[in-house]
């Protein structure tokens, strides 16, 4: 049996029972809820519901049919090679890079170098084909109280993997910002939802008082509520980090569309200085779970230009990426959600912060000092591409200020520096 395919079925397409198709029923899906995102975005869910059964192919069959079924076992049996060579174009999310104004800048030779990114997560699987060469200055699990040797603790869904991916993956694909000196926080569980408050707010601090981030990327979130534990635990140590110059980017939630039943995006995507983001089409349209921003923040007070919520949508739809399979032995998985959009943001500033590296606007001149989040901030403002009967600079409660144009980021830092 070929490792991988133990649990293949044959099943007969409806239209010409010649014609067989391979199934694995036991394939695993993306729990919707362990994201934040509603049951019925599940794709497990939607195989129960769609399920069929196989029907067992009887022994009489016609000569020629049964050489159609010698020739899918051939097939079989050289899967593993056809996968391998597969690989380098089935999981594709070229146009992402390219729509977001990414692989602008990395034309121009920018790809994050000497800049400190930490991912707060579930982790990193360092033996992927993509991520071996990673420049992997820092990993701490704060679920396990452990460091040493880096993992994903999310072994069904490789959720931090998969952002790691997004973000310095060089293969098959190319990363955002490859060359990254990355930082990886291990603070969320097994199912990739499940992170106490200390081990997060802990994990946050430990970034940038250890570790020396320069940017902190939080593909995570919380019900934004005012006795909310986590709110207070990871508000407070997000606020220390901005007003220590340390850049944050957070996924604005995946409770967007009808029936919204949060009151604003996500923690600590609400804080003032933080980036929030949320998530767009390949043809840029808004995704529909993309969580929507109040005008007020927690103390309700009106939010001003350019702390508006969500600051920016930028890809997060059919997402490609690094991903650890131990039970099938895949490699890639494709994700929705504004955890991915996050990453494409992070990274994007990730180019900035190397392009303008040592540019003394850049960096603030006492604790407390948020100028230059508040410069680069701005630039982003005015730099992303508004959407339909929206005027540049103008804010929109779901999409922000528009779609992530990175390149145009670029230039509207430098043009304020």
């Amino acid at each position: 049996m070929i490792p991988g395919l133990e649990g293949v079925e044959f099943l007969p397409e409806p239209e010409d029972p010649r014609m067989l198709s391979t199934i694995d029923p036991g394939a695993p899906g993306y729990p919707a809820e362990a994201y934040g995102m509603p049951t019925e975005m599940d794709p497990q869910a939607w195989k129960e519901a769609d399920a069929v059964k196989p029907r067992k192919l009887p022994l009489n069959l016609p000569w020629g049919l049964w050489m159609l079924v010698g020739l899918i076992i051939a097939l079989m049996v050289s899967y593993s090679s056809i996968i391998g060579y597969l690989d380098e174009f089935i999981p594709e999310s070229e146009w992402a890079y390219e729509n977001s104004g990414i692989r602008a800048l990395n034309a121009d030779g920018y790809s994050g170098k000497g800049v400190r990114v930490c991912i707060v997560d579930t982790g990193i699987d360092t033996t992927h084909p993509d991520l071996v060469g990673v420049n992997l200055v820092g990993f701490r699990d704060f679920i396990h109280g452990t460091e040493g040797s880096p993992h994903d603790n999310d072994l069904t869904q490789s959720h931090g993997t998969m952002m790691a991916g997004i973000l310095v993956a060089n293969g098959s694909f190319v990363g955002a910002a490859p060359n990254v000196q990355l930082i990886v926080a291990a603070a969320l569980g097994a199912d990739g939802g499940s992170g106490s408050e200390v081990a997060v707010a802990d994990a946050i601090e430990w970034c940038w008082t250890s570790m020396g981030a320069d940017i902190i990327s939080l593909s995570l979130g919380g019900k934004p509520d005012l006795v909310s534990t986590f709110g207070g635990r990871t508000e407070g140590a997000v606020s220390d980090a901005l007003d220590n110059g340390v850049f944050v980017v957070a996924a604005a939630g995946n409770h967007g569309g009808a029936g919204q039943d949060y009151p604003d995006v996500t923690v600590p995507a609400n804080v003032d200085g933080v980036i929030a983001v949320g998530a767009v089409h390949r043809n840029n349209s808004l995704w529909q779970f993309s969580s929507s921003g109040s005008p007020t923040n927690a103390s309700g007070e009106m939010r001003i230009w350019p702390n508006q919520k969500p600051e920016v949508v930028a890809p997060g739809v059919e997402i490609h990426s690094t991903f650890v399979s131990e039970r099938t032995g895949a490699t890639w998985s494709r994700s929705d959600g504004t955890s991915d959009s996050t990453v494409f943001v992070t990274g994007a500033l990730a180019l900035i912060l190397e392009r303008y590296n040592g540019n003394p606007g850049l960096s603030p001149t006492h604790q407390g000092d948020r100028s230059p989040i508040q410069l680069v901030k701005a630039a982003l403002a005015n730099s992303s591409e508004p959407g339909v009967f929206q005027e540049p600079g103008e804010h929109h409660s779901r999409s922000g200020y528009g779609s992530l144009n990175a390149d145009s980021w670029s230039d509207a830092v430098g043009a304020r520096l």
